[in-house]
């Protein structure tokens, strides 16, 4: 899935939209990514466009418009804050161009169906950064469910925690319009590996929102999914736990033959009987991230983030006819976040 766009000499031509923190992140990126070729960056920033254009030959814009009649281009990277992915993304869908934009699609589910909806219209592609999904483990999570290594699957507990707000909450994060609170700006990543893991044809079953420091937006979040009327799942989300250095995906998924416990770097996997063809032993089994394929043509941020831009580029080349990080898979979450925000019981 990866290496069929190494030995091919297409280059499609790409323009950045938006140069922060996970701009220069994905500009580093997609610079060295085969089967693309960066042409141009846009940012409001004109002092770092000055400095880009001294040490560049990349043409350098403060009005995305204008970048896109002036500049000849195959697709887009959407990388900007969350309360302009709709009219950015559209203004791409519109010129034909293929898009890539970071989580969450947008945020309201019938602006991310208009897009869904365009997109098709002007037969061109689209990918979500939804980084999970490129993940060795987690893969290879999917990969066992598929294979139903764990037998049926019963229920799970998905928890997304991190250390974000711990005091008063100013800003854009306290702010839902602008993409802020636990939910909108975690919660995007718990539910996208949810629904991943167990198919979009997904109902709220409970919501209940909780403030601890914010004033406008939530802090913790628990939401009772129920997927294929079928698998329960507990999604956990909270971003002021004091506890957690760095943002962590932990998912516990119970099965009628075992259960797999697993977070972006180790696998555990306890199974009832001995499993021959996968080669897992009854009782408890061990991974590790280093035990999967984790080579990428560029290291920066992890493995994840080169992975998700290959597979833009096998998408945009026509190796490959939908991104697993999907424009579809991408308005479910959207759906679920604006239904768990709409159906809360808040807790203050």
């Amino acid at each position: 899935r990866y290496n069929k766009v190494l030995n091919r000499n297409i280059m499609k031509k790409i323009a950045l939209i938006g140069i922060g923190k996970m701009g220069i992140s994905h500009l580093a990126i997609a610079n060295q990514i085969p089967g693309m070729e960066i042409k141009s960056i846009c940012d409001t920033s004109k002092q770092f466009l000055s400095a880009v254009e001294k040490n560049t030959k990349f043409a350098c814009y403060t009005d995305y418009k204008k970048m896109i009649s002036e500049v000849s281009l195959d697709a887009s990277m959407g990388l900007v804050p969350n309360a302009y992915h709709y009219e950015i993304v559209k203004h791409c869908l519109e010129n034909k161009l293929h898009v890539f934009v970071e989580k969450p699609f947008t945020l309201n589910y019938n602006d991310s169906k208009t897009l869904l909806e365009l997109s098709k219209t002007k037969n061109v592609k689209g990918q979500v950064g939804y980084v999970n999904r490129f993940n060795p483990v987690f893969q290879r999570v999917k990969m066992l469910l598929n294979d139903k290594v764990i037998g049926d699957v019963i229920s799970y507990n998905n928890s997304m925690t991190g250390g974000v707000i711990l005091k008063k909450n100013k800003g854009w994060r306290n702010d839902y319009a602008k993409g802020g609170g636990c939910l909108f700006d975690y919660g995007p990543h718990c539910f996208d590996l949810s629904t991943y893991f167990f198919g979009t044809d997904v109902h709220i079953e409970s919501s209940v929102l909780k403030k601890v420091f914010s004033t406008e937006v939530d802090d913790v979040v628990n939401v009772t999914l129920l997927h294929n009327n079928s698998i329960i799942g507990l999604n956990y989300i909270n971003w002021s736990d004091s506890s957690v250095r760095k943002a962590t995906n932990n998912i516990v998924i119970y099965g009628s033959k075992g259960k797999i416990s697993a977070n972006k770097q180790e696998l555990s996997i306890f199974l009832n009987e001995e499993n021959q063809d996968s080669k897992l032993s009854k009782g408890w089994n061990q991974l590790y991230v280093t035990d999967e394929k984790t080579d990428v043509p560029y290291y920066l941020r992890g493995a994840d983030f080169t992975r998700q831009l290959m597979e833009f580029s096998n998408l945009i080349n026509g190796v490959i006819e939908e991104s697993r990080s999907s424009f579809h898979s991408a308005s479910v979450t959207d759906r679920i976040l604006e239904e768990s925000k709409n159906l809360n019981k808040e807790l203050l």
